[in-house]
């Protein structure tokens, strides 16, 4: 298993730079409001109850107030709220943040859809790979997070693909990065089928 260089200080440091600058940046350039996609008020503590489940307990993390919300919203016009971990995977959440502002996955399909996860973002893609962050995370698989798909052989080659946990694998902890969760609309998530299309995604908050 390839540790990246850097030491786990020097990373954090970095991190928590990236996290305070990253919020700022989508704060700014994000719709002005603290609400769902259909202008409901979103009780997070609720919705990540129903997510996460009593099984996956010992890995929930606190949500923190200024973490950005992004809407996903399907051809059908269901609606998926993620909550972005700006402190748990600066890198992650930037490239992510940054392609959701450019509109990269409106009309994208979910091309990937198994038992325990439904997949999309580009097979290929011409920008450069981020940089691996799961070495510096404690997190778990539990259904409703959101990581970073990457080569099967390589732990620094991410770039626009990413995928939503629908059961629990603790196999798949501690080998990709995690930059998000579910906080809204994980029974839209579990019915999702190969071929579903993304209308848009948009950061809300």
């Amino acid at each position: 298993m390839r540790f990246p260089r850097r030491t786990r200080i020097d990373y954090h440091k970095k991190a928590m730079g990236m996290a305070v600058a990253m919020v700022l940046t989508v704060a700014a350039c994000s719709f002005p409001v603290r609400a769902g996609c259909a202008g409901a008020v979103v009780d997070s503590t609720a919705a990540a109850d129903s997510v996460v489940g009593a099984k996956d307990f010992e890995g929930r993390i606190s949500r923190k107030p200024s973490a950005p919300r992004a809407c996903i919203t399907l051809e059908k016009g269901e609606k998926i709220i993620l909550e972005m971990m700006p402190a748990e995977a600066p890198l992650a959440v930037e490239r992510i943040t940054g392609l959701i502002n450019e509109g990269f996955y409106d009309g994208l399909k979910f091309h990937r859809v198994l038992d325990f996860l439904a997949q999309t973002g580009k097979k290929e893609s011409p920008l450069p790979p981020v940089e691996g962050e799961m070495f510096f995370q404690d997190l778990r698989h539990q259904v409703g997070m959101v990581g970073m798909a990457r080569l099967p052989d390589d732990y620094n080659s991410a770039t626009t693909q990413f995928y939503i946990v629908k059961e629990y694998r603790s196999s798949l902890n501690g080998e990709y990065t995690i930059f998000a969760r579910v906080v809204e609309g994980m029974e839209i998530v579990q019915k999702i089928k190969k071929g579903d299309k993304i209308e848009t995604i948009k950061l809300i908050e």
